[in-house]
């Protein structure tokens, strides 16, 4: 029903929340993978807060962030990885 975005150029650390999602049910907070810097944000959303479960592959997508340390991605586990836990 409502998914609530940070700016661009806001800043968060790992795991610190950056904004929500609310449906008919719910509301529910998301918290930043990694930290990094908003850098975009999906204004589809705003009109259209379902793509996030219609195509949250695609155009669902919710920030570009650039990240603090681009090491960090060495422990994030590719599809295959993530699948077979």
């Amino acid at each position: 029903m409502y998914v609530e975005m940070p700016e661009v150029d806001d800043a968060f650390e790992a795991e610190e929340s950056f904004g929500s999602v609310e449906s008919v049910k719910a509301a529910s907070d998301i918290y930043m993978p990694m930290a990094g810097t908003v850098m975009d944000i999906n204004e589809e959303l705003e009109g259209n807060p379902g793509l996030v479960n219609e195509a949250a592959e695609t155009e669902g997508w919710l920030v570009k962030i650039k990240l603090s340390d681009p090491d960090a991605t060495a422990d994030l586990l590719d599809e295959a990885a993530y699948k077979a836990v």
